[in-house]
Parts: C-alpha cells; structure tokens; sequence
C-alpha cells in the first residue's frame, strides 16, 4: 500500500502587505485540506486577522489615487483553477459581510473597533461548497488587501479554518508558523547592505508619506520608530513587513532589503522573544509574565491571554483556575484582594481586554512634519511653550536624557543594574524624566480636550494644526468634512506628539533596563538617601505616558456658536464610533497602570489618572449595558470585573506613609507644594464607597448602581464588593486624626469649582458638616458626577447610609460611621 501523500502545511501569519497602492492590490492565499467524509459538514470559514480595518485618522491632502473605504476582501476559491477561479466574486469584509465574535461585534466591530485583532466567521453558500475539494487536494482562500487609507499598508491571517456549524476545524492539514529567528540568525553577517541601510534607516527627507502622497518627509525611519530600530527585532516584524513598509513610503524593493540587512546585523544581539509579535499587544497582562526574564515582558502575555468570559475574569482576579466551574468568590478574597497592605499585581492577571498593538503606538506623523524645523532644531517653528514666551525643544530633552543615561552607566556592563547611582543622581534624572514628558504636553498646550489657547494664543498644537490643514485637499476631504475641521487636525498634532513621547519611553526602558525594580528611579532623596517607592517590573517614568494616547486625552472638543460642547472624548473621525474608541480609552489607560503599578511621581495620581481611569471604564459600561444585547451585558460584566481591580489597585498605590498635611515652610498657603498631595489624603473622596456608582445615586430607577449586576456573575458578589470596599477605607483612614488632616479653604482659588471643599483635587477635610442632598420627595441623593458636585462629608454620609440599605456588614460600617462623627462631629 502507498505511503499517504504528506499534505502541505498551512503557513501563519498570512501576510497581506504591499505598497499600499489601490492600483496594485495585494493578493495572499492559505490552502486547506478536508477530509473527505468532512467535505459536507464545512459550513463556515473562521478567520482571525490583525487589522482588518482602518484605524487612524483619514488622508488630507491631494493623493495620486482615493483613498480605500474597504479594506479588506476574501473568497474561497476551493479547488477551482484557472478562469473559475478567476470567476469567483470576492466578498468585502465588513460587519455586515462576515459574523464577528461578540467581543468584537459589540466594542464597535471592524473599522475603528476598539480590538486591532478580530475573530469572524463567513459562511459558505451553496456555490461555494459545490467548489470544495478532498484531500490530498487543497481548498484554497485568497485574501486581498484593497488599498491604503492613507496610513496601513495592509493586515495579516493569523488563523484560517474550515469549520463545521459546531465551530470545529475540519481541516486537516498541519499548521507551521513563520520563523522571524531564522531571518534575523540569517541576517547576523556584514555586508555591504548594512551601511546603505543604516544611511536610509537615519535620513531625512528620502521618505514618501506614502504611496499615494508623494510628498516628502522631513522625518527618517529613526524618528518613528526607536532611534536604533529595535522595536521591528524586538517584535518580530518579517523581513516582507519591513521591506513592504520601506516601499509603502516610497523606497525601492531594493532599499527596503537594505534597511532589514542593517537592522538584522546591528541588533543581532538583542535577545530573540518567541512571543513579541506585532500583532500581540505590548504589556499584556497574564500568569507567569513575572517568571520570564524582564527584557521579555514587553512582549506581553499574548492575545490567548485575552479572557472572553466574564466568569473566567473574576476567576483570574484571584488567581483561580480559568476552568469551568462557577467562581465561587468569598468574602475573604475580596479583602484580600483589596487590603491596602497587600499588592495586586496587575501584570500577571489577565483581563478581559485586549491592549493597543505596537502599531497603535508609532506616530501616524512625525513630529517633524507636523512643525516642520525650525533653526534651533525645534520641533516646532513659532510655536510657544503654554504659558510663557520660550521655544520648547523637546527633542532636545531626548538628547539630554540619552547623554545622561549613556554617561552614568554601571561601569559593570550589566544592562538594567543602577545600583551605582547615588541619591543625588536618581533624583536628577526622575526630574529629567518628568520634564520630558510634561513640556512636551505643555508644547501642545495640555488640558484633556482643550488645546486652545486663550486670548488669540497660539500653542503648538495650533500652529501643528494649521500646517497639516494648508496641506489638505478639497477633493480628498470632500467625502467627510467632519474629519477634517480645525479640531480634527488639533487631534492629529496632538497625536504625533503623544506618540513619540510614548516611542521615546519604551526605547529607553528596552535600551538601558529600565524597567526592573522602579525603586532605583521612583522615590525621593530623604537626606542623601534614596526612599524608593514602586515594584518588582514597572517602567520608571513619572511623567506623561502612554496614558495619553488614550482618545480621552487627545481628543479636541467641537464647541457650537453659543459656547456648547458638541463632541467630545472621542476624535473627530470616530464619532460615529464612540464604543470603538471607548474601548481603546480602556486600553491605554489599564496599560498604564500595567507598566507603571506602584511608582507615583509629583502628584499621586501620575501617571496615572486614576479617576479617568475608573470614570471611563463606567462609560464603556454604561453604554454596552445601553445595547442591551446579551452578548452587550457579558462584556459590560468583564469590565466591571476590571474595575474591581483598579480600586484594589488604586487603595494600594496610595497606600504610603507621607503625611496627610505637610505645607512647604518656604510657602505655607500653597497647596501644590503641600506633600499631603502626594499621598492617599487627595484619595479619600474617590475610595469612599459612593463614588462612581458603586451605591446608588438615588432611589430613581436611573440611577441604580450597575455595580449591582455583579450578582448576574455569582450571587452574593455585589454585596461582597461593597464591604471589601468598606473595608478598604476603614484600613487606610480610620486611624487618622482629624487633626493630621488640611482643613479646606473655601475661598482657595480653584476655577471652575465651587471651592475648595468641590475640588477634584482636594486633601482636605471641610471644617462643618453638611446636610446630604436630598430629592423632592426628601430622600437622600448625590448630586450628578458625584466629587465635585458634593463635599466629602456629604458623599461619605450618604454612602455610610445606603450602604446600610445595602446590606453591608454591621461591624465595617460601624468603623466606617466612627470615623465620619470624628472628622465632622454632629
């Protein structure tokens, strides 16, 4: 009997990447076998693909051919050949083409979705299973990238089954993965091309934008991208993705292969990490990260660490086994988990959401060509630092930065050991840090959704807006003119700023190891000593970060003639797609926390906001549970999972023994040199538990607390969260002294608040008590946003009593209760 033919093995990722050129579509194929008792139980294909959508903001300016409106098509071909094959329609793939799993489906699906990797199904019609065929013969399916939008250049197929209408795979040929090691070993020997590719990879003004606006750049491949290129080793982009990219922005074939020699050969001493990849999202949180080696940790814990079930969720919140079983959540796991003494780390427990990928972080434009440079070397040409009358050079502050720390390496030779450093030194270079990331917010003009400068001012990021919008095209920006206001252009200077911020910090972090122990870099000098503060792994940064890619941050608000917010929290081109963006809001904001879990800086809430933080991970919430949908209601739980773990994480961050009143002797009166700031003093009206809907807000059906569908996951889990909420005030206040505490000052300036006592950034505890509000039939209530619509007193009052209503536990109540008649005796 013959030897059965060996089947062909299907190679993943499929790469769909070209020029970008929609007159030259780019077509890539997998091929099947099944079975042949299988043939008639295909039903569907199942497809995962890394950006099958476009994301980013639409192209501007006059392009040699339109931009794509679809980005992506598939069709089966089977076993068809030659003119059939030719003959078969292809199939857009678009949310109402394809069946989305419900993650995907429901945070916004395909196109400016909140997930960059997306799982789908398209189920086969009659003609198309007529034209399947058995093994040893393959059923080839054929995946074409249409076009550019002016910014991808195409999307990989990192999964393609034939399944079955239960979801089995039916086929049966073996999977192999593509071997980027072997590239890079292949690319360890000098050549000629290492020198031409160096020269391409660092200059300036040989780059296209891309293959439809010829224009040059100012910026080089070593703008974008880490100085060195590392991050293409370290995520293991192939050698087609960096040639395709190469020509994308108008390099030959040729240069692109000249660019990978150099990268290969001059990183071919960066350690080769299986799991980075740029479809796996950095800093993924999941088990046993902390075990790997620490420059592996940015790889993350890849999409599989991704849960889909909010069950699962709960379970890994605890470090329980993800199996089927309920959850089976005590009382006694939530205290633990919330204990202010106790550490969560958050880089070993998996969420149900899915980080930014790589790409997400590189800048849709360089900063150089948003202002274009001025003689100094400036970024910016005119453009002035808020509030004064100096020109901000924040590539300067790299330059600074990187001399620093090339100067003040550890004469030992090992990457990531500062234990060199004196007191003095670290405190010099976390102020170097911070300056870094602050000036170049403030170039822009800072302030979440506002970049506008008052009096006819000009910040940076309004002169970056009026040099990208004189490009701009009346042709290209006819289809969409929302896209392409004033606002919409602010948000794209705002970007590329926030952007190479972000680049800038990870090839630090990746370049001089500093991301293990942020003690050597977070902390103070007590008397020549360092105190150190932060964990295991974390990045060093106290400053502004990634936080700020979040929509939420870099949005421009639209305002109408009478002075009313129009749009806001989202960019301009996603308005019609707030969940998608909503969901990335959450993504940033819990990557932050991930990379940066215990290391505040000058404020106690930075880099972290943790107020956006939780406050946006209600909005997505709310709007999920506004949809309705079962599939809605599962992911709103997943989130309010998640949200679990930000105020377990948030009691502990501040969970420090600075004082809780400590004026500067040098400036008694100013609050802002006051360390109580820095501590878990300006978090007591956010960790009571009224705050952000954890209790009811009133006896009105509409604002019942959607903290109470935590029970659909396990009976009892509502009731369970709120005293271990409880409980986590009680342990970081109750033994406070009133007396150890600021008294609140209501004729202290804070615009746009009704005084101190409202504040959001208050540390104070009111010199009276206050009546709670009440409603017009004389029943308790808070008042809308909660903290800077009541005093502290009032919003602690209220909670002690709708707590009881609640259910909570007598004896944490009881402590919870002494201490408000000791800080506001009635």
């Amino acid at each position: 009997m013959p030897a059965p033919v060996p089947l062909p093995p299907l190679t993943l990722p499929i790469e769909v990447l070209g020029d970008g050129s929609p007159l030259t579509p780019v077509v890539a194929e997998g091929g099947l076998a099944v079975a042949s008792a299988s043939l008639s139980s295909v039903a569907h294909i199942y497809v995962k693909c890394h950006r099958c959508g476009f994301f980013g903001a639409p192209e501007h300016e006059a392009t040699s051919a339109p931009p794509v409106r679809v980005k992506a098509s598939l069709r089966v071909l089977g076993g068809a050949t030659g003119s059939q094959a030719d003959a078969v329609p292809w199939t857009d793939i678009t949310d109402t083409n394809v069946t989305l799993a419900d993650a995907e489906r429901v945070h916004g699906g395909i196109d400016h979705g909140g997930l960059y990797t997306v799982s789908m199904k398209f189920v086969l019609d009659a003609a198309t299973r007529a034209r399947l065929v058995a093994a040893p013969q393959l059923n080839r399916v054929q995946f074409r990238f249409n076009g550019t939008d002016g910014e991808s250049n195409g999307l990989r197929i990192l999964d393609l089954q034939l399944q079955d209408s239960a979801g089995a795979n039916l086929a049966i040929n073996p999977v192999q993965h593509a071997d980027i090691q072997a590239e890079k070993t292949a690319g360890r020997t000098l050549s000629p091309d290492v020198a031409a590719g160096l020269a391409l990879w660092n200059s300036s003004g040989r780059l296209m934008k891309s293959s439809i606006v010829r224009r040059p750049l100012q910026a080089a491949c070593s703008s974008c991208h880490a100085s060195d290129g590392r991050d293409l080793q370290y995520f293991n982009y192939s050698n087609n993705a960096i040639v395709q990219r190469a020509r994308f922005h108008g390099l030959s074939d040729a240069q692109g292969r000249q660019i990978v020699a150099f990268l290969r050969y001059s990183l071919r001493d960066l350690p080769h990490v299986a799991q980075a990849a740029p479809w796996n999202p950095p800093y993924q949180p999941g088990p046993g990260l902390d075990a790997r080696p620490v420059t592996e940790w940015a790889a993350g814990a890849g999409l599989d660490a991704v849960i889909d079930d909010p069950r699962k969720a709960l379970k890994a919140l605890f470090g329980k086994p993800l199996d089927a079983a309920p959850p089976q959540t005590t009382q006694a796991d939530l205290d633990g988990l919330m204990a202010p003494g106790s550490t969560l780390n958050v880089r070993e427990t998996a969420i149900g959401l899915q980080l930014p990928d790589w790409n997400a972080w590189l800048p849709a434009t360089h900063p150089l060509d948003v202002w274009p440079a001025a003689p100094t070397g400036s970024f910016a040409s005119g453009a002035k630092f808020a509030g004064s009358d100096s020109i901000i050079n924040p590539a300067a502050l790299q330059a600074d930065i990187e001399a620093w720390l090339d100067a003040h390496r550890n004469p030992n030779g090992v990457l990531g050991d500062w234990s060199h450093l004196t007191a003095a030194q670290r405190e010099q270079i976390q102020q170097k840090f911070f300056q870094f990331g602050w000036e170049g917010y403030h170039f822009i003009g800072g302030g979440r959704g506002d970049h506008v400068a008052p009096q006819g001012g000009q910040y940076g990021a309004q002169v970056g807006a009026a040099n990208l919008k004189a490009r701009a095209s009346a042709v290209t920006t006819a289809a969409d003119p929302g896209s392409f206001t004033t606002s919409a252009f602010i948000e794209r200077a705002v970007s590329s700023m926030m952007q190479w911020n972000a680049v800038r910090q990870w090839e630090w972090a990746q370049r001089y190891g500093l991301e293990g122990g942020q003690q050597a870099f977070i902390g103070e000098n007590a008397g020549g000593k360092w105190k150190g503060r932060g964990e295991a792994r974390g990045w060093p940064f106290n400053t502004v970060s990634v936080f700020n890619l979040a929509p939420h941050m870099l949005y421009q608000q639209d305002v109408d003639g009478t002075g009313k917010v129009t749009r806001e929290w989202v960019m301009a081109w996603e308005a019609n797609h707030r969940i998608g963006s909503y969901y990335r809001t959450n993504g940033w904001y819990q990557l932050q926390m991930t990379i940066n879990p215990g290391g505040q800086g000058r404020f106690s809430n930075y880099p972290m906001d943790w107020t956006y933080q939780w406050g946006f991970t209600h909005v997505l919430t709310k709007a999920l549970r506004q949809d309705g949908s079962p599939a809605a209601l599962q992911q709103a739980l997943s989130h309010m999972v998640r949200r679990v773990q930000v105020q377990a994480k948030m009691g502990q961050f501040v969970n420090n023994d600075l004082p809780l009143n400590a004026p500067d002797p040098s400036r008694p009166t100013d609050i802002w040199f006051n360390k109580g700031i820095l501590g878990r003093a300006i978090a007591l009206k956010h960790l009571q538990p009224s705050q952000d809907f954890l209790l009811d807000y009133s006896a009105d059906p509409i604002d019942r607390s959607y903290f109470r569908d935590l029970d659909m996951l396990e009976p009892g889990l509502y009731l369970q969260t709120l005293n271990a909420t409880i409980a986590q005030f009680n342990g970081l206040y109750a033994s406070t002294s009133p007396r150890d505490w600021r008294t609140c000052d209501p004729a202290y300036p804070t615009p746009g608040f009704q005084g101190e006592p409202y504040a959001p950034y208050r540390f104070c505890l009111d010199a009276t008590r206050h009546d709670v509000p009440a409603d017009g039939q004389g029943r308790p209530r808070m008042i809308g946003g909660g903290a800077t619509s009541n005093t502290t007193d009032q919003m602690m009052q209220y909670a002690a009593g709708e707590a009881a209503k609640a259910g909570a536990e007598a004896r944490r109540l009881e402590v919870f209760r002494a201490w408000i008649d000791k800080a506001w005796p009635k």
